[in-house]
């Protein structure tokens, strides 16, 4: 009885949980993580002004393309 209790499913998972809580407690709190998390984030922000940037720009001939087609348009009358 008490073997089929230790190696109940449910106890392998509460053990498992609070290992991975011990473990990714300690690998969060280490000093190479944060790292990587501040370079992940870097270049994250960048990618986004990157897009940003590029989207502004779509936006831009966009506005360009719709001017000429309404001139052209209004020319052609």
């Amino acid at each position: 009885m008490i073997g089929t209790f230790l190696i109940s499913a449910k106890v392998l998972c509460f053990i498992g949980g609070a290992a991975a809580v011990v473990i990714g407690n300690k690998v969060v709190k280490s000093e190479k993580a944060r790292q990587l998390c501040v370079k992940g984030l870097a270049k994250g922000m960048i990618f986004t002004d990157c897009c940003k940037e590029s989207f502004q720009n779509i936006k831009e001939e966009a506005h360009d393309i719709y001017l000429d087609a309404k001139n052209q348009a209004a020319a052609t009358e």
